[in-house]
C-alpha cells in the first residue's frame, strides 16, 4: 500500500483521515524523499542526455571568449585583497570618493570663474564704449564750432584740437590700462578665491559623502543583525522541528514495532490452542 502511495504520489481522502498524526507525519517524509530521488534522476538523466548532444559547430567568423589559464588548468581569477599591494574595499571607496569630490568642486570652480570673466570683459566693453562716445560726441562739438570760425582761428582751433585729441587719446589709453591692470588683479583674485572655493567644496561634497557612506553602513548593519537574529531565529526552529519528526517517527517505529510484536504473539498464542497447548502469560508493558 504505501509502495502503491509513492508510485502515483497520492492518497484516498477517507484513507488519509482514518491515518493518525504521526502515521501522517511519516507518509508525508517518505513522499517528500521520494520527490527528491526523482527529482535527482531526472537532472542526472538530462545531463546525461546534455553531454550526449554534439557540439554545434562554430561559424566562421564568429565571437569567441577564451579565458587565461592558471598553472592548475583552470580559470585564472584574480582575488582582490590577496596581493600585498593590493587596496582594500575601503581605501578604494575612500580615493574614488575624493576623486569625484574633486572633479565636482572643478567643475563648479571653472563655471564661477568663467562667469567671472564675463563680467570683467562686460566692464571693460562698457566703458570702452563710454570712452568712444564721448570722442564722438567731442569731435561733434569741434566740427560745430569751426564752422562759425575764421581761417586762422580755424586753423588754431585744429591745433588745439589735435593736441586734445592726443591728450584724450592718451588717458583713453591710460584709462584702459588701468582697467585691464584692474582686471588682471580681479582675475588674480578671483583665482585664489576660485581655488580656495574649490578646496572648500571638494573637502565639503567628501565630508558629505563620508557621512551619507556612515549612515548607509550603520543602516546595513542594523539590517545585517536583524536577518543573522531572525535566520537563527529559523534555524533554531527548524531544529526544533526536526528533533520533533525525529521523535515522531521514532514512536511510530516502535509502536509499528510493538503492534507487530503483538500480532506475532497471538499467532503464536492461536496456534497453540489449536494444538491444546495454554498460551503463555504475556509480557508487561515497557513503561515509557
Amino acid at each position: 500500500m504505501l509502495q502503491q502511495i509513492l508510485t502515483d504520489m497520492y492518497i484516498e481522502p477517507e484513507l488519509l483521515a482514518e491515518l493518525s498524526d504521526e502515521q501522517k507525519q511519516i507518509l508525508f517524509l517518505k513522499m517528500r524523499e521520494e520527490q527528491i530521488r526523482r527529482w535527482k534522476e531526472r537532472e542526472e538523466k538530462l545531463e546525461q542526455e546534455d553531454r550526449k548532444k554534439p557540439k554545434k559547430p562554430r561559424k566562421p567568423g564568429g565571437k569567441k571568449v577564451d579565458f587565461l589559464l592558471g598553472r592548475d588548468g583552470n580559470e585564472w581569477v584574480w582575488v582582490m585583497g590577496e596581493h600585498e599591494n593590493d587596496r582594500s574595499i575601503d581605501q578604494i571607496l575612500e580615493e574614488e570618493a575624493q576623486r569625484k569630490a574633486a572633479e565636482q568642486a572643478r567643475r563648479e570652480a571653472e563655471l564661477l570663474r568663467l562667469k567671472e570673466e564675463a563680467e570683467i570683459k562686460q566692464k571693460m566693453e562698457e566703458e570702452r564704449q563710454r570712452l568712444e562716445k564721448e570722442r564722438e560726441a567731442e569731435i561733434r562739438r569741434l566740427e560745430e564750432e569751426a564752422l562759425y570760425q575764421s581761417i586762422k582761428e580755424a586753423r588754431l582751433a585744429a591745433q588745439r584740437a589735435e593736441e586734445e585729441q592726443r591728450k584724450r587719446e592718451q588717458e583713453e589709453a591710460l584709462r584702459m590700462k588701468q582697467l585691464q591692470e584692474e582686471a588682471a588683479v580681479e582675475r588674480r583674485m578671483s583665482l585664489s578665491k576660485i581655488q580656495d572655493a574649490e578646496k572648500r567644496r571638494s573637502n565639503e561634497i567628501y565630508i558629505r559623502w563620508k557621512e551619507m557612506r556612515r549612515q548607509l553602513d550603520q543602516v546595513a548593519e542594523e539590517t545585517s543583525h536583524e536577518v543573522d537574529k531572525n535566520w537563527r531565529e529559523s534555524e533554531r526552529k527548524a531544529k526544533e522541528a526536526e528533533q520533533e519528526m525525529k521523535l515522531i517517527a521514532q514512536r511510530a517505529r516502535e509502536e509499528n514495532r510493538q503492534s507487530l510484536t503483538r500480532v506475532s504473539q497471538l499467532i503464536v498464542n492461536a496456534n497453540r490452542l489449536t494444538l491444546g497447548e495454554k498460551p503463555p502469560l504475556p509480557p508487561k508493558a515497557k513503561d515509557r
